[in-house]
């Protein structure tokens, strides 16, 4: 005897067996039009970009629907000028209108100008750029285009061989969330082959300045890190900033800002990063600036050169610098005395570091300080610390 059908079973099986189907169906049909929209639209506007300037071939665009994702691969561009430029991949994420990120893989640019130069960067990532392809002559599209970029292996070569690399570089440049920054990690200079490129005549006075920073290999290594703030009250604008610039085996240099400020009529906090005339007119409601110098083997490299440029023995020389101290001192007041004393304790390796803290005036302004330089020790409260 055969069992009695369930309705609720039967209906369910139904419905499992459809939905498959459904799927391929609606997968087949509407959304490959949204597709050749996004992969024509991508095709149509790196051609635009490029219009007038050269000629630009694209081996294939394609689309991952699932992914919201639209991927140009093999571009060749040649200008008329003979410059060459290839990327591997180029690939916008998320919607075309408003992509979450755009990424360029495998750069290569090849110029051809006075010396022939090639630049190699190995991976591009942009967040949040605003549009799929970044504008031309359009100045405030522009910066929100490159607002965050992430660029990671970067090598310059000249015709002798690689003169530059950059292990990455990071910048936060949206200045409407209340912070922004640069991070730069590991770039490598070449100076020896930059200075033969260098005309004959500034070769000697290049290399003098090469040898004191690399201790004679040549190559200058630099990290560096700039984090800025700012926040904004009914009254004022509060910003800070520090950082560091760090040349291996030279120096060490940070810094560390706040300044509360009163803005002029109109004037938001992230305007003053884009014009630095808008923090000129200001008004400083005090704020405190410190400064770190470490030596990392610079100051006393620097004694050696001033020895031999001016005829005269290591010891001779540090005994100048501390007399001209004391004549600064005498015609500027203690605080430069003790600013310039510690410089000299740098270069003779009685201290690593030396710290600068200076606290502003309120109620004053930027364009007023700069104004009359010779009075800054008087109006400003400076420190000097060494160690």
């Amino acid at each position: 005897m055969s069992r009695p059908i369930c309705p609720i079973r039967a209906a369910r099986a139904a419905a499992l067996s459809v939905l498959p189907l459904t799927l391929a169906v609606a997968l087949a049909a509407a959304p490959p039009a949204l597709a050749d929209s996004a992969t024509d639209r991508l095709e149509a506007d790196l051609q635009a970009f490029f219009a007038g300037e050269g000629t630009l071939e694209i081996g294939d665009i394609s689309s991952a629907l699932l992914r919201s994702r639209v991927t140009a691969e093999d571009l060749r561009f040649e200008s008329h000028d003979g410059e060459r430029l290839s990327v591997d991949r180029y690939v916008v994420s998320g919607d075309y209108d408003a992509p979450d990120e755009v990424t360029l893989e495998g750069i290569r640019l090849e110029a051809f100008l006075d010396e022939p130069a090639v630049m190699g960067i190995e991976r591009v990532v942009l967040s949040d750029p605003g549009r799929a392809v970044p504008p031309r002559d359009e100045e405030a599209l522009a910066e929100q285009w490159l607002g965050g970029l992430v660029l990671s292996g970067l090598n310059l070569e000249l015709a002798e061989g690689s003169v530059a690399s950059l292990a990455s570089l990071r910048l936060d440049g949206d200045l409407e969330d209340g912070s922004g920054g640069l991070w730069i990690e590991a770039l490598e200079l070449d100076l020896a082959r930059m200075i033969d490129q260098a005309p004959a005549e500034e070769r000697t006075r290049l290399r003098m300045i090469s040898n004191v920073l690399t201790d004679g290999s040549g190559r200058l290594r630099l990290d560096a890190a700039f984090d800025a703030e700012w926040e904004e009250h009914d009254d004022h604008a509060r910003l800070a900033s520090e950082g560091y610039i760090d040349l291996v085996d030279a120096l060490r240099l940070a810094h560390a800002v706040t300044l509360p400020v009163r803005l002029p009529e109109g004037v938001n906090a992230a305007d003053l990063f884009t014009d630095e005339t808008l923090l000129e007119a200001a008004t400083l409601l005090g704020g405190e600036l410190s400064l770190t110098l470490g030596d990392r083997g610079l100051f006393p490299r620097l004694v050696t050169l001033g020895a031999a440029m001016g005829g005269v023995t290591e010891s001779q020389y540090l005994e100048q610098a501390r007399t001209q101290a004391q004549g600064f001192g005498m015609m500027f007041g203690p605080q430069v005395q003790n600013l310039l004393s510690g410089l000299v304790a740098l270069m003779e390796g009685s201290a690593e570091t030396l710290e600068l803290t200076v606290t502003l005036p309120a109620e004053s302004r930027l364009d007023s300080l700069a104004d009359d330089p010779l009075a800054l020790p008087e109006r400003l409260d400076l420190r000097v610390e060494t160690r």
